[in-house]
């Protein structure tokens, strides 16, 4: 192969990685969205769940979970996953269990499917509501 061509290659080379680079770096830029920085999903879930676990007593070490899984036949199951897996780091240090056989419960249901759910609980249940279908109850 002659050098002149390989010299070209060379150059043809860098030229389309530059210009690559430069279009990305551009398009970047114009989606480029400040929140994303600082609030990302797991910031969004932490801060939903903040008021039950403040609202949780300091010597609660295990609490269950229930959402849509535990009522609904048919349920988004990455999405109720995802919710599980985001609420143990939420609630972290205590241990979030898939299950309403503790004293305490964090429930993650629409009001209408907190409704269905709430029926077969004993009538002596104390539930505290907290914005977006989060619930923290406590089965005395």
């Amino acid at each position: 192969m002659h050098p002149l061509f390989k010299k070209l290659a060379i150059y043809l080379l860098v030229l389309l990685s530059a210009y690559s680079s430069i279009t990305y770096l551009i398009s970047t830029l114009r989606e480029w969205n400040p929140r994303l920085v600082t609030n990302d999903g797991v910031y969004d879930w932490d801060t939903r769940l903040a008021d039950a676990r403040a609202d949780l007593p300091a010597d609660v070490k295990v609490i269950g979970y229930v959402s849509e899984w535990d009522i609904l036949p048919d349920y988004d199951y990455p999405d109720n996953e995802t919710e599980y897996v985001l609420t143990q780091f939420a609630m972290a240090p205590v241990i979030v269990t898939r299950d309403d056989q503790h004293e305490w419960s964090l429930v993650n249901l629409s009001p209408k499917d907190f409704e269905t759910w709430a029926a077969t609980q004993p009538a002596n249940i104390k539930v505290t509501k907290y914005k977006q279908g989060i619930y923290l109850v406590h089965k005395p």
